[in-house]
């Protein structure tokens, strides 16, 4: 996986793919940690920490909240990138990372103190979203930078999973300090913050400024300017367009190999002679995007399953709470477990076989009666091994989806006979598809608090329209699928 014949590069890339991975994956335990402490701080029919509780701090407050954080969150990720591109990925990504650290300490020091400025923690939000935004298109920028070109697919398939294994150890953190150690509900949001800090700290001197093809570029023979080693003239002309900018990775916000399962597409079939190159086209603008075909279908469809997603990443403590359960941070745990194993399996059939939406719409659909059961639980007595089981299978169906449906609908739209070999176009309707999904998911936020007591039947509700919407997704991989077999027959 990450194999070179270039002496050390195997280990920088090893390296580059542990440092980035750890980094992203402390920045996501502070949602899950603030998911946790929030869903304490807004129970009401809990006493059990009223002295640590704000001012009207309710659940429609805290829908407010996260609605602010996930919306300028979303929004700052597509303005960022171009400063990104001025200053580098990795000092991008390292001034995201540091002031998010920091806004979490501010978060966890100031609420005990101001317990009566219920505007203090909107704003801390506000300025939280701001300061996550660069991290995620900064490291995919680096990532791509490294990674050999064959096998980045994998490779970012499985570095796809470190915002699981953030929120595992959110959930961990909030276990055992809260529920076992009975600290401050602050006390999990502080250890996030900590570990942020010192990724970042630890980054500066593990992550190098530079790219691989730079690194191959050192071994040339000083006298004929050529390269030493075969292999790294080999590597090095792969990677001779291979930079990739961190504003082209600003839209990718849900699958870091989106684009790059694109280009694995364009090889299935060695056959076909390539085109000529055509005239430069221009980017489109954002209303002619949405009037390509299926595009607004596609966009709904991918907003009612990121709004699942956060529902469950933001709610889940609370709803479970509600339903006076005990050890509730190692139940919501069992959802990153299923997505995990869920999303490597779709990326997997995705690579090797080239059915992405095939196996996308019966996962959301069996996730749905996953969920639908979810909610009839509370009827039973003591359930705890249901729940540990069904939320497992949860993560396993609609995570695994979330986690590989932007990669299927953006191959889905590089193989419109609009936008073929347009590429701008092509991130402009991405970011049009995205973008709806991250306005959605906040203002399913803002929803959630009146629905608490049915969340499970409303997130089901949610996957059941986004599965009727990429129907069009599964009959055209269908015709595509036809499509080659009889290319290949023909040449047979």
């Amino acid at each position: 996986m990450f194999d070179s014949g270039v002496p050390g590069l195997k280990a920088k890339r090893i390296q580059v793919f542990i440092c980035c991975f750890m980094q992203y994956a402390m920045l996501h335990s502070c949602r899950s940690t603030w998911s946790f402490t929030s869903g304490l701080l807004a129970k009401s029919d809990d006493h059990e920490h009223d002295d640590e509780k704000i001012d009207d701090f309710d659940k429609q407050y805290l829908g407010y909240i996260n609605f602010s954080f996930l919306f300028v969150y979303g929004s700052s990720m597509l303005f960022l990138g171009q400063i990104g591109d001025r200053i580098g990925p990795k000092l991008f990504m390292l001034c995201g990372t540091f002031s998010t650290g920091i806004i979490q300490f501010m978060i966890a020091a100031l609420l005990p103190v101001e317990r009566h400025n219920r505007w203090l923690l909107l704003v801390l939000q506000i300025f939280n979203g701001i300061s996550q935004a660069p991290a995620w298109p900064g490291l995919m920028a680096i990532m791509n930078n490294w990674q050999s070109k064959p096998n980045k697919v994998i490779v970012m398939g499985y570095f796809a999973a470190c915002t699981n294994v953030g929120n595992i150890l959110g959930d961990l953190f909030a276990a055992l300090l809260i529920e076992q150690l009975g600290m401050s509900v602050m006390a999990p949001i502080y250890i996030s913050a900590i570990g942020v800090l010192i990724m970042s700290v630890i980054n500066i001197f593990m992550i190098e400024a530079s790219s691989a093809k730079e690194y191959i570029a050192q071994f040339k023979n000083p006298n004929t300017k050529s390269l030493v080693y075969k292999q790294a003239h080999d590597e090095y002309m792969s990677r001779a367009a291979s930079i990739v900018s961190v504003s082209e990775q600003s839209f990718v916000t849900d699958l870091s190999q989106t684009l790059l399962t694109v280009d694995r597409d364009s090889h299935m079939n060695p056959q076909i002679p390539p085109k000529p190159k055509k005239k430069k086209e221009n980017s489109i603008n954002m209303i002619t995007a949405w009037k390509l075909p299926n595009v607004a279908l596609y966009a709904f469809a991918f907003g009612c399953i990121k709004a699942v997603f956060y529902i469950l990443a933001f709610w889940l403590p609370s709803y479970l709470k509600g339903e006076n359960l005990e050890g509730v941070a190692w139940i919501t745990q069992m959802i990153e477990w299923g997505t995990i194993p869920g999303g490597i399996l779709i990326c997997y059939a995705g690579v090797h076989w080239n059915l992405r939406a095939s196996l996308i719409v019966p996962s959301l659909w069996i996730g749905t009666v996953v969920m639908v059961s979810i909610n009839f639980l509370s009827k039973l007595d003591q359930p705890y091994v249901l729940y540990y089981i069904l939320v497992f299978l949860t993560g396993l169906m609609i995570g695994g989806v979330y986690n590989n449906v932007s990669g299927a609908i953006v191959i889905e739209l590089s193989n419109m006979k609009e936008l073929k070999g347009n590429k701008k176009s092509t991130a402009t309707v991405t970011s049009v598809v995205m973008g709806y999904g991250a306005v959605f998911a906040a203002i399913n936020q803002l929803i959630v608090p009146y629905l608490e007591s049915i969340l499970f039947l409303y997130c089901s509700l949610n996957a059941i329209i986004a599965g009727c919407f990429l129907i069009p997704l599964i009959i055209n991989e269908y015709k595509r699928y036809k499509e080659q077999k009889s290319k290949v027959g023909d040449v047979k």
